[in-house]
């Protein structure tokens, strides 16, 4: 309807700056339309932009760090367990160049901040088919276009938080577009569950995985794989 709608306003624009280019013939009573009122129905066939959200999940955002000076920079897991944490920073940038508004996904009951138990507690959920409560919700979720989905990769997977996310919305007819930080093992299953997961008419974008020793530096990457998908 939109596409039909901005076809029909593009004709009648065409037929006004034609009528105004020429001499109006004999019995003709029209006046001439205003180049401002020209320009307001021509800008307004353009195609509306896509509105975006930037929804996340990242353990730092969901677990508690009695002593964060206790935490060792150098360690493997500290870039995931401390703020901003891993998928929180690719969602920064990707928030920054599409201007869309950022979600973070935050469960009741936080996770330990002790690399184990997390896994742990991560497979037992997996396992279970488990859906951890949430707090906090997207206002208005019919109102955009396009989501940007940013998740670790637990356990091969979609974290189950980000299920519980998916499960409680309608993304029929949106497009959901997966940003992953990750260890050796990639992006795994997560695209194939993610698409699993939504309505048939929702889209699934190309996706990026980024591996997790590697997020600091990886704002170039994110540049370029949006430039890619036209943002």
């Amino acid at each position: 309807m939109k596409q039909w709608m901005a076809a029909a306003l593009a004709a009648w624009v065409l037929a006004v700056l034609a009528g105004c280019g020429g001499t109006a013939a004999a019995g003709e009573t029209g006046a001439p339309v205003p180049a401002a009122e020209v320009a307001q129905a021509a800008e307004s066939t353009k195609e509306e932009k896509p509105r975006v959200l930037i929804a996340y999940f990242t353990w730092a955002e969901n677990t508690h760090v009695a002593d964060p000076s206790a935490v060792d920079p150098d360690a493997a897991t500290s870039a995931s367990v401390l703020p901003p944490g891993n998928t929180a920073r690719l969602a920064g940038w990707i928030q920054e160049r599409t201007g869309g508004d950022l979600f973070s996904i935050r469960v009741k009951e936080p996770y330990s901040s002790d690399y184990d138990e997390c896994l742990n507690r991560a497979a037992e959920e997996k396992a279970s088919h488990a859906r951890p409560e949430l707090v906090g919700r997207v206002e208005h979720m019919e109102d955009y276009d396009v989501i940007f989905l940013g998740y670790p990769n637990w356990w091969y997977t979609l974290p189950m938080p980000v299920m519980t996310f998916l499960e409680s919305y309608d993304f029929s007819g949106k497009t959901v577009i997966p940003f992953c930080a990750h260890g050796t093992g990639g992006l795994a299953e997560s695209v194939d569950d993610l698409r699993a997961a939504l309505p048939a008419s929702a889209k699934v974008g190309v996706p990026i995985g980024v591996y997790r020793p590697d997020v600091a530096g990886a704002e170039p990457r994110i540049d370029e794989w949006l430039a890619r998908a036209g943002w």
